[in-house]
């Protein structure tokens, strides 16, 4: 797009329209993309799909969709975007807080530990998630419908939404899954390989 051209806005009701046009793919790539930002938040992947309807979808103060955007791709980023924002909000909270005393004097603090983990921990664990999810899909690079599978297996969808997403018949998604077992037996340990079957 021109950046000298007016962007112009999807309407609540587009959005709304386009909603209602979503095939199952999009549904999956939806709850797909949810799971994956949803991951260590305060929220579940459903409520944060919902979220991003919602302010999708809201009249006032809501958020704005741009014609030339896809509307799945607008919600993904809505996703992505709240729960970048509801990080902040948990990893900048206080651990003391002051306590007062009878006299309404301060004499101490209480260590609020919070269980959750903290920036550090919470990007290595992302740095681990994105190496094991790497060194699984790289023997698909060939075949983009088997690392679709193998993308959304790491993701914990169930067999029957992969299948949607793939758009694949059970003859042919039943084939894949083999292929999918036998590239990963061949490369890596039978006790890696043993969450992909």
């Amino acid at each position: 797009m021109d950046l000298g051209q007016a962007v112009v806005i999807r309407s609540c009701s587009e959005i709304a329209d386009a909603i209602r046009t979503f095939t199952p793919a999009d549904w999956v790539r939806l709850k797909l993309t949810a799971k994956k930002y949803a991951f260590r938040r305060n929220f579940s992947p459903d409520d944060l799909l919902q979220e991003a309807m919602r302010r999708a979808l809201e009249e006032k103060d809501g958020r704005k969709c741009p014609t030339h955007i896809d509307v799945v791709k607008f919600l993904a980023e809505a996703m992505r975007s709240i729960a970048d924002g509801e990080a902040e909000k948990v990893e900048n909270q206080m651990t003391f807080i002051p306590v007062a005393n009878h006299s309404g004097q301060q004499d101490g603090e209480i260590d609020l530990v919070d269980s959750r983990p903290n920036p550090e921990e919470t990007f290595d664990a992302k740095q681990n998630e994105a190496t094991i999810t790497k060194a699984l899909c790289a023997p698909f690079d060939d075949d983009p419908q088997a690392r679709e599978i193998v993308e959304g297996i790491l993701a914990g969808f169930n067999g029957e939404e992969l299948r949607k997403l793939t758009s694949l018949d059970k003859t042919a998604y039943d084939s894949k899954r083999k292929l999918i077992r036998r590239r990963i037996d061949k490369i890596y340990p039978k006790d890696l390989s043993h969450d992909i079957k």
